[in-house]
């Protein structure tokens, strides 16, 4: 188990406290960090046996917030700790666990120096879940290649059973549609074709040092065709309950990457929350334009903006 600790800032942190796709930016630094620190390298001089070049490209990731710890609960200059439990399958994919909270919350659990992660400590924090592969850019930037990087050594992390293995889970989502956070039988609000938004990669803000589209991105993507839908839902929601939405689980499966000169189509679905009219569900399709094919899938929960005194706008019923 790794331990970082985080001093929230502006870099970290949007109109709302601490932003979902900047989280996962620090959480894939952590991830990668304690890759990196596991195999004794730097991920930039992992190469194939011909010499190409190997990144370690996200696949799936899972989030889940409680009540009491969304997003927005933690704001600037909050002292945060996380703790990442690391596993590899096979030198080809790593998956990490990832609990976080403020000192204050974790710090004491943070002192026994777990070697494992349970379930009861999982649910009492936020939970990160993310899972890479190893691959090679084989034509450009949106077809990439599974490789095997040479001459690295595994053997210092803990096996990921290929039972466990979110994999599975990404296989299964390109299988089914669906990411198993949206029930069978829901109805989905509106068209039943849902809401297509198109966005133009933009070179310069949406790509990391790899070149390739940042996978955390793909959130602000999917966060920008949301807002389109729900503005033009009949359901009417309320510029509070718009602007205000946090999301308090999220399922993401990706497929492939997308040139920096082509374009995301993506098709949004809405579904009303049974539990809780204060929350909607989402599913997200995103396709490459050049040629179609799909790219990445999500499936969220979020958890709608509020007045101060905790009430949904009366416009919003």
């Amino acid at each position: 188990m790794d331990q970082y600790a985080l001093v929230l800032g502006l870099p970290h942190t949007n109109h709302l406290g601490l932003a979902e796709h900047l989280l996962l930016m620090q959480a894939g630094h952590f991830h990668w960090t304690s890759l990196a620190r596991a195999i004794g390298t730097p991920l930039s001089s992992l190469r194939t046996p011909t010499g190409q070049a190997v990144y370690a490209t996200f696949y799936f990731i899972e989030e889940r917030f409680p009540d009491e710890a969304l997003p927005n609960a933690f704001q600037l200059d909050d002292c945060l700790n996380f703790a990442v439990f690391s596993r590899a399958f096979k030198g080809i994919a790593v998956e990490s666990q990832i609990v976080f909270n403020r000192d204050a919350r974790l710090g004491d659990w943070l002192a026994t120096a777990p070697a494992t992660l349970s379930d009861e400590v999982a649910q009492a924090h936020p939970y990160l879940r993310l899972a890479t592969i190893f691959i090679t850019p084989e034509a450009g930037n949106s077809r990439l290649k599974v490789a095997n990087p040479a001459g690295v050594d595994f053997s210092g992390m803990a096996l990921l059973p290929n039972d466990e293995n979110p994999y599975q889970l990404t296989r299964l989502a390109r299988q089914t549609g669906a990411l198993g956070l949206v029930g069978d039988g829901w109805n989905a609000i509106d068209p039943p074709e849902g809401f297509e938004a198109r966005y133009a990669i933009d070179i310069d803000r949406d790509t990391n040092g790899a070149g390739l589209v940042y996978f955390a991105n793909y959130v602000t993507i999917m966060d920008r065709a949301e807002r389109e839908a729900m503005h033009a839902s009949s359901r009417k929601f309320s510029d509070l309950e718009i602007a205000g939405r946090v999301v308090q689980e999220r399922r993401l499966a990706y497929f492939g990457n997308v040139s920096t000169r082509d374009c995301i189509r993506t098709r949004v679905h809405l579904f009303p929350y049974r539990q809780d009219a204060s929350r909607i569900a989402l599913r997200y399709e995103m396709r490459r334009e050049e040629d179609g094919d799909l790219i990445c899938m999500s499936e969220a929960v979020k958890v709608l903006g509020r007045a101060p005194d905790g009430r949904v706008p009366a416009d919003a019923a």
